[in-house]
């Protein structure tokens, strides 16, 4: 039996989240000045997104790359400006608080789409936003205190641009975004680069780098923006909760930084609801007045 295309949005979705779960820890375990270390994964990241992408379409690449519009590019400097910010953030506060104001954006995202395009967010999808913030403000109220204000704004600014990235991809999906957002990493590399510190780097920091710039930012989010074409941007921004409490999780698990008893608390919510709301969008569809989705 064929998947429909929101089963395999959702799945592709997934997949991408949980490639980017220790992307936190990744950065975390660099330990190299946040503007360098930007630079540095947009440029392996974004190159290794244009390799795979030359690969995929051959000799139709180049064509692919001179056909990117405006949207396109719109969605490119979202990528590189948010990579940005998710970098520098950490560096500011601390890595629970920057996943906690990281995951306001389905609410910013479904605002965004409503306000923007007019799109209806089902029923289903806004409970669990809702109650998903619930875990949340159980998570931030034990950890927030411990960060600094600068860095959580700039958290909460790169949780705005990553809603807004999601919420065109979604309207455009007649586009591929997956070159512009080859593009957008390298856009965070030139902008990133020529206002960085260098220092040196021992290979076990290389290490760190290269998984991440390599591996884990641009195959995590090439399906995130592959699976985006199929869901909802607050979809897809709910998905990303994951992230928000994995994330800590391996910080915990490598470094032995105590996630608090409230976190676990409210990841637990948190994955619960996301089981459940998985759970009640994968039912058959059943065509009610002439064939919408009652959810």
């Amino acid at each position: 039996m064929a998947l429909s295309d929101h089963a395999k949005g959702y799945l592709i979705t997934l997949t991408g989240v949980a490639i980017l779960t220790p992307d936190t820890l990744l950065i975390r375990l660099a330990a190299v000045e946040p503007l360098m270390l930007a630079g540095m994964r947009g440029l392996m990241g974004g190159l290794m997104v244009l390799a795979l992408s030359a690969l995929w379409y051959r000799r139709g690449f180049l064509a692919q790359l001179r056909g990117v519009g405006v949207w396109a590019l719109v969605v490119s400097m979202l990528q590189g400006v948010g990579l940005i910010l998710f970098v520098t953030a950490l560096d500011y506060t601390s890595a629970a608080n920057v996943l906690v104001l990281f995951a306001t954006t389905p609410l910013i995202a479904a605002a965004m789409a409503w306000a923007f395009f007019g799109e209806r967010i089902p029923n289903v999808t806004l409970a669990a936003i809702l109650v998903s913030m619930t875990g949340l403000v159980i998570v931030a109220s034990g950890s927030l205190g411990a960060g600094h204000l600068f860095g959580d704004l700039l958290a909460l600014l790169d949780a705005t641009f990553l809603a807004a990235f999601y919420v065109l991809i979604r309207r455009h999906r007649e586009i591929d975004m997956i070159p512009a957002m080859g593009l957008g990493l390298l856009i965070a590399a030139v902008l990133a680069l020529p206002l960085a510190t260098f220092s040196a780097i021992a290979p076990l920091q290389w290490l760190w780098i290269a998984l991440g710039g390599l591996v884990v930012l641009p195959f995590g989010a090439m399906l995130l923006t592959h699976g985006a074409r199929y869901l909802a941007a607050p979809e897809v921004a709910v998905l990303m909760l994951l992230e928000t409490v994995i994330g800590p999780f391996w910080v915990w698990l490598v470094l032995a930084e105590q996630p608090g008893v409230r976190t676990v608390i409210g990841g637990t919510i948190i994955v619960t609801v996301l089981f459940v709301h998985a759970l009640v969008r994968f039912r058959p569809e059943k065509p009610i007045n002439g064939g919408e989705r009652a959810s």
